[in-house]
C-alpha cells in the first residue's frame, strides 16, 4: 500500500498542509484497509475500528451519504471511486475530503485503491474569501442607499426615513430591488442637464 504523504502548500499554492492517507477497498466484502492516517482523519487512532462500509457512510455527513453510497455502487463498473463530501470524525468534527480511486488491474482482485485527501483548509479559505467578498459588497450596499437617502431628502423635502420609504415603496410596487433604485437615484443626482425632480419622478415612477 502506498506510504502516508504530507502535501505541503508549495505545489498547489496551498497555505496549510493537506493529509493525505491510503486506502483499499474490497468491494466483495466492503471491507477497507486504511493507513494511519486515514483513522486519524476519522478521528480515530490506527486499527482502533475495523473500518468498513458501514462505518464510511456512518462517519459522511447526512446530507452528503447518498452521493457516497452512488460513487460506491458505480465504482466496479466505472473502474474508479470518486467523491468530495463532508465526514463528521468519532470527535465530532466536521471535515471536507475527497476520496479518489482505482479498481485493480487484476480482475481476481476485486478491489478499489487510492487516497483520502483532508480539503478542510481549502474550503474554509474560500469560505473566508466569500465572506470578505459579501461583506464589502453589502458595505458598498449601504453606501449607495445612505446616499440616494440623502438624495431624496433633499429633492422631496421629506426626512431621512421618508427617503427611504420612497425607495422602499418603488421597490415594493414595481418589483425591483432598494439597492439598483438607490443606484439610479444617485446617477441622476451626478446629472446637471436636467430637471432632478423629474428625473426621479421616473425613477420612482411617480405620478
Amino acid at each position: 500500500m502506498p506510504t502516508d504523504t504530507t502535501v505541503t502548500g508549495e505545489p498547489s499554492g496551498l497555505r496549510a498542509p493537506r493529509l493525505v492517507g491510503s486506502f483499499r477497498l474490497d468491494l466483495s466484502s466492503d471491507r477497507w484497509t486504511w493507513s494511519e492516517a486515514v483513522y486519524r482523519l476519522h478521528g480515530f487512532e490506527p486499527h482502533e475500528v475495523v473500518p468498513t462500509t458501514g462505518l464510511v457512510i456512518a462517519h459522511t455527513h447526512p446530507a452528503d451519504r447518498d452521493d457516497v453510497r452512488a460513487a460506491l455502487v458505480t465504482a466496479p463498473t466505472a473502474g474508479e471511486l470518486s467523491s468530495v463530501h463532508r465526514i463528521l470524525t468519532a470527535r465530532r468534527r466536521e471535515l471536507t475530503v475527497a476520496v479518489v480511486g482505482s479498481t485493480e488491474a487484476d480482475p481476481a482482485r476485486d478491489e478499489v485503491a487510492g487516497y483520502f485527501l483532508d480539503l478542510t483548509p481549502d474550503v474554509a479559505k474560500r469560505a473566508a474569501e466569500r465572506a470578505s467578498a459579501d461583506i464589502r459588497a453589502a458595505a458598498t450596499t449601504r453606501g449607495i442607499i445612505e446616499q440616494a437617502k440623502g438624495v431624496l431628502a433633499v429633492v422631496y423635502d421629506v426626512g431621512i426615513d421618508g427617503a427611504f420609504d420612497l425607495m422602499r415603496t418603488a421597490s415594493n410596487d414595481h418589483n425591483v430591488a432598494v439597492r439598483d433604485l438607490a443606484r439610479a437615484v444617485v446617477d441622476v443626482a451626478h446629472r446637471r442637464d436636467i430637471d432632478r425632480r423629474a428625473a426621479l419622478d421616473r425613477v420612482l415612477r411617480r405620478g
